[in-house]
C-alpha cells in the first residue's frame, strides 16, 4: 500500500525518505517473507498477535531508508502511532520480537525517544528464501539478490562478520571499562546497532564522558551521542549552504 515515511525525526533520516518517496512512492515488502512461515512462527514464538504486525512494519520502514538493510530510528510512541496501537503493546512485541531472534533494537526508557531498530540478516525463517523459490516459481521468479534479508549483501556480511569487525570490537572495550561488566546477548545487540550507525571517534567521546560523569546506562549514552550527531550535522549543513552561497 502506498506509504509517506513520516514520523522518523533524525534529520538525515527525512532527507533519505524523501528523497525515496519522491522517486517511488509506493514502498515495497519482501513478499517471500509472508510465504516463508515468518507470520505464523512469530505469533507462536512470541505469544502476540502484534509481533507480526510490529515486524513488518519496520521492514516497511527499512525498505524505504536504505537501499540494502539497514538501522531504523524511529520512537516508539510514533510507531505506535502509525500501526494504531498503544506505546505499551508496541513495547512489549518489540521487546519479543528482540527474544524471536528476528529483530535487533535498542529501546530506550522513553518511548518519546528515538529507538535503534535492525532486522537480522540473514532472517531466520521456517522456510527457507530457496524452497519459498521452489514451491512457488511464478510469483519468485527473481533473481538472488531480489530475496532482501535472505542472504546478507557482501558490504553487510563484511561488517556483520564481528570476528574481524575491530570497531565493534572496541566499542564493547569502551562499554565495559567505561560504563559496567554487565554483558548480555541483548546488550550487545545494542553495541552493535551503535558500531553500525555512529563513527568511532563520535562513541569514543561520549564514552569518556560517561566515565568522568560515572553513568551506567546505554540509553544515556545513546541520547548523548544522538546530541553530538545532530550538532555535527548542523554544522555540516551550515558548511554546505556556505559553499553554495559563495558559488558563483
Amino acid at each position: 500500500m502506498p506509504e509517506t515515511p513520516a514520523g522518523i525525526s533524525a534529520k538525515a533520516t527525512h532527507s533519505a525518505l524523501d528523497e525515496r518517496d519522491h522517486n517511488n512512492s509506493w514502498i515495497r515488502f519482501p513478499a517471500w517473507i509472508e510465504h516463508s512461515g515468518l507470520p505464523v512462527f512469530l505469533f507462536e514464538k512470541c505469544k502476540s498477535p502484534q509481533a507480526w504486525v510490529v515486524f513488518k512494519k519496520i521492514v516497511e520502514l527499512d525498505c524505504a531508508l536504505n537501499r540494502d538493510p539497514g538501522t531504523v530510528e524511529i520512537s516508539i510512541d510514533t510507531l505506535a502511532g502509525r500501526l494504531g496501537m498503544d506505546a505499551k503493546k508496541t513495547r512489549q512485541a518489540l521487546t519479543k520480537l528482540r527474544k524471536g531472534g528476528v529483530l535487533r533494537s535498542f529501546l530506550p526508557d522513553n518511548d518519546e525517544e528515538e529507538a535503534l531498530f535492525q532486522v537480522v540478516v540473514p532472517l531466520p525463517t521456517p522456510t527457507s528464501w530457496e524452497e519459498v523459490r521452489r514451491m512457488e516459481p511464478d510469483l519468485f521468479g527473481l533473481s538472488d539478490d531480489a530475496f532482501r534479508y535472505a542472504r546478507p549483501v557482501e558490504a553487510a556480511a563484511a561488517e556483520n562478520n564481528d570476528d574481524h569487525d575491530s570497531k565493534l570490537r572496541e566499542v564493547v572495550s569502551l562499554y565495559l571499562d567505561n560504563v559496567s561488566m554487565k554483558m548480555n546477548a541483548f546488550i550487545l545487540d545494542e553495541l552493535r546497532l551503535i558500531n553500525r550507525r555512529f563513527d568511532l571517534p563520535l562513541v569514543r567521546k561520549v564514552f569518556a564522558r560517561a566515565r568522568k560523569k560515572e553513568i551506567q546506562t546505554l540509553g544515556w549514552i545513546l541520547r548523548e551521542i544522538r546530541r553530538e550527531q545532530d550538532i555535527l550535522d548542523r554544522a555540516a549543513e551550515e558548511r554546505r549552504r556556505t559553499g553554495e552561497a559563495s558559488d558563483p
